[in-house]
């Protein structure tokens, strides 16, 4: 009977490397997710007030409209004033020294809607002291071309100097619809009362 020969055995392969890169990957992978959920150190924080606490704001709601004119403070705008107001800024754009013009319905309009423009103003300052509150009557002088010649606080029972500062500069970096009959002094009255 003829011997039947079996194929030799097949030859292990080094299996050392395998397990080798094995263990590599599963530390690189456990070094991985130890780096995602270390615990993070803290930044120092700077000591800053803490935030208004108003009620958080959703997209879905609309801006606030601008705030009414109080009854008490006057018309909404009164024209003209007659009386010359001490000028702090502007200048030029056809204004005389008194004004004969009156302020039609667009001009009234318009120096109302930057009345609520002013808000921003008064929200900053609300930030600083919560309890802020108080009147403003802004004395505008609008020349004939709806240019701003001047604008001057004349009452302010607010008593805040940054607010002061920036409801003029809103109305000094304005042009308005043009007044009839020339240049216009115009008394805008303004409430500032924190939202409840």
């Amino acid at each position: 009977m003829p011997e039947t020969s079996m194929p030799p055995p097949p030859k292990h392969q080094g299996s050392g490397a395998f397990i080798g890169a094995v263990i590599v990957m599963l530390l690189l992978m456990g070094g991985l997710l130890w780096w995602n959920f270390r615990p993070k150190p803290e930044e120092p924080k700077a000591n800053l007030p803490p935030p208004p606490t108003a009620p958080p704001r959703t997209d879905e709601e609309a801006p606030p409209p601008p705030p009414p004119i109080e009854p008490d403070a006057g018309k909404k705008v009164e024209a003209p004033v007659k009386k010359k107001v001490a000028s702090t800024g502007g200048g030029g754009g056809g204004c005389a020294a008194t004004c004969n013009g009156s302020a039609g319905a667009p001009l009234q309009g318009a120096l109302s809607g930057a009345a609520g423009s002013v808000r921003a103003c008064y929200e900053k300052a609300l930030i600083q002291n919560q309890m802020l509150q108080g009147k403003m009557i802004v004395a505008v002088k609008i020349g004939p071309t709806g240019s701003v010649c001047n604008a001057n606080i004349q009452s302010d029972t607010l008593g805040d100097g940054r607010v002061a500062s920036c409801v003029l500069n809103r109305f000094r970096g304005g042009s308005f619809p043009p007044p009839s009959g020339g240049c216009a002094d115009v008394r805008v009255p303004i409430s500032f009362t924190p939202k409840k």
